[in-house]
C-alpha cells in the first residue's frame, strides 16, 4: 500500500494533544504578532496578515487542538497590540470587527479542512502499519507451516521406513501367513500408539517412561492375574528424548509381547520385574536412563519366538542411532536385558 504524501512535518513532541504542540502554537501566535508589528509602519488595512500562515503551520504541525489554540490567541493579539484602541481587547472599529469575525470563520474553516486532512493521513499510516504487522504475521505463519510440512514430510518417510522394515523383519521371522499378519498388526498397532505419545510431545508434553511401560502393558491386556505378576520399580517423571521414543518404545513392546507369548507372563510360574533409574554418568556429564529388564520363573524353550526384531532394536538399533548401552541374554530362567540410554533435558 502506497503512503500519502506528507502535508506536515511530524514531530514526536508537537503530536497532537501535547505540551508541546500548545507551546508550538503559543510560539506561532508570539511569532506572528511580533512580525505584524515590525511591518506597522509599511502595512496598512491587512490586520492579520501574519496570523493566516501562523494558524496554518500551527495545524500542520500539531493538529486541529493547536490551531485553534493559535487562532485564539491571534485574535487576542490582534485585537490587543494592533487594533484600535490599543493595550486593550476591545475593538471600536466596526470595519475592524466585521474584518475579525472574517478572519475567524475563514481560519476555522482552513482549521477544519488541515485537521481533517491530518486525521485521514494519519489513520490512512496507522492503517498502513496494522496491514503491514499483519503481514509480517502472516510471513510467520507461513514460514512455521512450511516448517511443520517439512516436518510432516520427514516424519512419513521415516515412518513408512519403520513400517517397511517391520514387514520384512515380521516376514522372515514367521511360518505361515496368518503368523505374519497377527505379528505384523500388533507391530503396527504398537507404532501407531507411539505416534499418538509423539504427538503429545508436540504439545510440549514429554512423554515419560513410566508412562509408556503403563500404556504398553494396558495395551497388552496385562492386567487382572497378569498384572500381579509383573513388579515396576522406578520413579516417575523420567522424561524421554522425542527422537528415541519411537525406538524404545517398538523395543518395549517386542519384550512385552515375547514376555505375553513365551515368557514370564506366558508361564504359571513366571515373573516380570522392570526396574529403571535415571543416573548421571561421570564421564559424560549428562543424564542417563538405566533399564533392568528381567524375566524370572520361565522354563526357557529350545526356540524362543518372536524376539529377533526386538533383540536387533536393542542390540544393534538404539546403540547406532542413540550411543546406547545394552545387553540381551537368554538366561537360565527368562529374558535378561539392559538398556542404558542418554535422555537430555531438552531435546
Amino acid at each position: 500500500m502506497r503512503t500519502p504524501p506528507l502535508i506536515y512535518i511530524d514531530f514526536p513532541a508537537l503530536r497532537p494533544g501535547t505540551v508541546g504542540a500548545y507551546a508550538f502554537a503559543f510560539a506561532c501566535a508570539a511569532v506572528a504578532t511580533a512580525l505584524r508589528l515590525a511591518i506597522e509602519p509599511y502595512v496598512a488595512g491587512v490586520q492579520y496578515v501574519t496570523f493566516f500562515p501562523a494558524v496554518i503551520i500551527a495545524t500542520l504541525v500539531s493538529g486541529f487542538g493547536a490551531g485553534l489554540f493559535c487562532l485564539l490567541l491571534s485574535v487576542a493579539a490582534a485585537a490587543f497590540f494592533i487594533l484600535p484602541p490599543r493595550l486593550s481587547f476591545y475593538i471600536a472599529d466596526l470595519s475592524e470587527l466585521l474584518v475579525t469575525l472574517l478572519f475567524i470563520l475563514i481560519t476555522f474553516a482552513i482549521i477544519i479542512v488541515i485537521g481533517g486532512m491530518r486525521f485521514a493521513i494519519e489513520r490512512h499510516r496507522g492503517v498502513d502499519q496494522e496491514l503491514e504487522q499483519y503481514r509480517m504475521a502472516l510471513r510467520e505463519r507461513e514460514d512455521r507451516l512450511a516448517t511443520v510440512i517439512a516436518e510432516l514430510q520427514h516424519r512419513t518417510r521415516n515412518l513408512l521406513t519403520v513400517v517397511s522394515s517391520i514387514a520384512d523383519n515380521t516376514m522372515r521371522k514367521s511360518d505361515t501367513f496368518a503368523d505374519f499378519a497377527v505379528s505384523y498388526h500388533d507391530r503396527l498397532h504398537a507404532l501407531g500408539r507411539v505416534q499418538g505419545l509423539l504427538f503429545r510431545q508436540q504439545r510440549g508434553d514429554r512423554v515419560t517412561f513410566d508412562e509408556l511401560i503403563e500404556d504398553e502393558l494396558v495395551a497388552l491386556s496385562v492386567d487382572g492375574g497378569d498384572r500381579a505378576r509383573v513388579t515396576l520399580d522406578g520413579p516417575k517423571g523420567i522424561g524421554l528424548p522425542s527422537g528415541t521414543l519411537q525406538t524404545l518404545a517398538m523395543a518395549v513392546h517386542e519384550l512385552t509381547t515375547n514376555a505375553v507369548k513365551h515368557g514370564a507372563l506366558k508361564q504359571p510360574n513366571g515373573h516380570l520385574t522392570i526396574r529403571w533409574r535415571e543416573e548421571t554418568l561421570e564421564e559424560r556429564g549428562e543424564p542417563w536412563l538405566l533399564i533392568d529388564w528381567k524375566e524370572s520363573g520361565v522354563e526357557v524353550p529350545t526356540s524362543v519366538g518372536g524376539t529377533g526384531q526386538g533383540r536387533e532394536l536393542i542390540e544393534r538399533v538404539l546403540p547406532y542411532q542413540f550411543g546406547a548401552r545394552t545387553t540381551f541374554a537368554l538366561e537360565a530362567d527368562g529374558v535378561r536385558c539392559t538398556i542404558s540410554l542418554p535422555v537430555p533435558a531438552t531435546s
